[in-house]
């Protein structure tokens, strides 16, 4: 059976290149059929940079995806998968620091959100116009102890200043109010 399988990837990887699949294509529009084959085309083509190029795009489309529902671990194994075929990947690598971080966050363990911060900073470092690692770096500070209000409101004015997709924007700009108005409540009842 093991026989079989194989020859079925072998053959399935052959009919791939001999009727000129554009990889680059079928990385965009079916990721995980591209997926699917990957092993066989590493091992079979694996020198080839156009089939290289199209399993980061996919690998990367594929961890998007699982980092936008909440499955930060598969999501790190695609950016992985992804960083392991082309180390230079700013995308890969990005993407990598966030779900990793975001899995340090959500596991609540003191020494790893500090170690979570460290992850967003080398992330903000690759894209810098990049809003969204300050939003975490501020989501971090708050787990951490929710009364670091200088941190924290510092870490969401980054993030707004800075480049952000529209819905994270909302939700940057949703916490932050929120974050202000503890510290006035905290404030004020200090005085």
């Amino acid at each position: 059976m093991a026989i079989k399988n194989c020859l079925f990837i072998i053959v399935v990887v052959q009919f791939f290149n001999c009727v000129g699949i554009n990889y680059k294509k079928l990385s965009i529009e079916n990721p995980d059929k591209l997926i699917a084959v990957q092993d066989s085309l590493l091992s079979i083509s694996g020198g080839n940079q156009r089939i290289r190029n199209a399993l980061v795009t996919a690998n990367n489309s594929i961890a998007k995806r699982y980092l936008d529902s909440g499955d930060l671990e598969s999501a790190a194994q695609h950016f992985n998968k992804s960083t392991f075929i082309d180390r230079d990947n700013k995308e890969s690598s990005y993407g990598l620091l966030i779900a990793e971080g975001r899995i340090l966050i959500k596991k609540g363990n003191k020494n790893g959100i500090w170690n979570a911060i460290e992850k967003f900073s080398k992330a903000s470092s690759l894209f810098p116009r990049n809003g969204e690692p300050f939003y975490w770096i501020a989501k971090s500070y708050t787990k951490l102890g929710d009364t670091e209000f200088d941190l924290i409101l510092e870490s969401y004015e980054k993030s707004i200043a800075l480049d952000l997709d529209e819905g994270l924007r909302l939700e940057v700009e949703k916490n932050y109010k929120i974050a202000k108005n503890r510290k006035s409540k905290l404030d004020s009842f200090w005085k």
